[in-house]
C-alpha cells in the first residue's frame, strides 16, 4: 500500500499531465491555417487589428480573436447566369444598358488579388469581414457600376462583337482606379457570354442573315470575275494557237509548191541544154569544148 506522500505526488503528476493535455487540446482547437498564396492578420475584439502580417502557416487564434486572410495570388470573381458556375450557384450575371437602350445581361469575369503591402488598406476599407464577403458584396457592386459606365458608350452589337476588347480594356482601367485605393488589385476584367432578349436575338439573326447574303453575293461576284478572266485567257490562247497553226500551214504550203515546180521541170527536161540563139549584132563566143569535133577532135 502506497504511503500518503507518494500518493499525493502521483496525483499531482496526473493532474499536471491532464492539464497539459487539456491545454494542448484547447490550443489545437484554436489553431487556424493561413493557406498558401495568402497572408493573414489577427483581429482582436479588445485591442483591434494587430499590425503584424502573417505568412502561410498555422496560427493560434486566442479568445475573442479572429484570423483574417487575404489572397496574394490571383483569385477569380465570376458573375455568370450559369447556375452551375461562379461564386453564387444561381443566375448572377450583370445586366447593363447600352446606348441603344437595350438592357442585356452579360457574364463578367474579374481576376484580382490583395498585395501584401495593401492588406492594412483592405482592412481599413472593408473591416473585419472575410474576403469572400468582400468579393460577393463590394467587388460585385463595383463591377456592376463600372460595367454600366462602360456599356453606355456602345450599342449592344458593338459590345457583343467588334468593340468588346476595347470595352474590356476600359472596364479594367476603371476597376483598377476604383479598387486600388481600397487595397484590391484588379488584374483582368472582361465581358463574357451575352444573354440577349428575344427582340435583340431577332435583330441579331436578321443581321447575321443579311451579312451571310452579302458575303454570298461577294463570293459570287469574285467567282464571276475569275470565270471572266479564265474565258479571256482561254480565248487569247485559242487565238494565238490558230495564228501559229495558220503560219505553219502557210510555210509548209509554199515549200510544197516549190518542190512540185521543181519536179514538173525535171519531168519536162529532155536531157538537152537549151538552144543557143543570138540577137542581131550580138557576138557569141563558144569554146572548143562545147561543140564536139568530128572524130572526137
Amino acid at each position: 500500500m502506497l504511503k500518503t506522500p507518494l500518493r499525493k505526488i502521483l496525483a499531482v503528476i496526473v493532474l499536471i499531465v491532464l492539464a497539459f493535455a487539456g491545454w494542448q487540446a484547447f490550443h489545437y482547437s484554436r489553431t487556424e491555417w493561413i493557406p498558401a498564396g495568402h497572408v493573414g492578420v489577427i483581429y482582436d475584439a479588445n485591442s483591434g487589428l494587430q499590425k503584424n502580417i502573417l505568412p502561410p502557416k498555422a496560427v493560434y487564434v486566442g479568445w475573442r480573436q479572429r484570423l483574417l486572410t487575404y489572397p496574394t495570388q490571383i483569385q477569380p470573381a465570376i458573375y455568370t447566369q450559369d447556375p452551375n458556375e461562379g461564386e453564387v450557384r444561381a443566375a448572377d450575371g450583370i445586366q447593363v444598358t447600352t446606348n441603344d437602350t437595350a438592357n442585356t445581361t452579360f457574364d463578367v469575369l474579374v481576376y484580382y488579388r490583395v498585395k501584401k503591402e495593401d492588406v492594412l488598406k483592405a482592412y481599413s476599407s472593408f473591416g473585419a469581414i472575410p474576403i469572400t464577403d468582400v468579393q460577393t458584396l463590394h467587388i460585385r457592386r463595383a463591377v456592376k457600376e463600372v460595367a454600366n459606365n462602360i456599356s453606355v458608350q456602345y450599342n449592344v452589337f458593338e459590345l457583343m462583337g467588334e468593340k468588346r476588347q476595347e470595352a474590356n480594356a476600359k472596364m479594367l482601367a476603371e476597376l483598377q482606379r476604383l479598387l486600388a485605393s481600397k487595397g484590391i488589385s484588379v488584374e483582368v476584367a472582361m465581358f463574357g457570354q451575352c444573354y440577349p432578349s428575344q427582340d435583340i436575338q431577332a435583330k441579331i439573326n436578321a443581321r447575321v442573315n443579311a451579312y451571310t447574303e452579302l458575303e454570298i453575293a461577294r463570293l459570287n461576284g469574285e467567282r464571276a470575275e475569275i470565270e471572266r478572266q479564265i474565258a479571256v485567257v482561254k480565248a487569247e490562247a485559242e487565238n494565238k494557237a490558230r495564228t501559229l497553226s495558220a503560219s505553219q500551214a502557210q510555210g509548209t504550203s509554199l515549200e510544197m509548191l516549190r518542190l512540185q515546180n521543181y519536179k514538173a521541170a525535171l519531168q519536162k527536161w529532155d536531157g538537152r541544154l537549151p538552144s543557143i540563139t543570138s540577137q542581131p549584132g550580138q557576138t557569141i563566143v563558144i569554146g572548143s569544148n562545147v561543140i564536139p569535133l568530128e572524130g572526137g577532135k
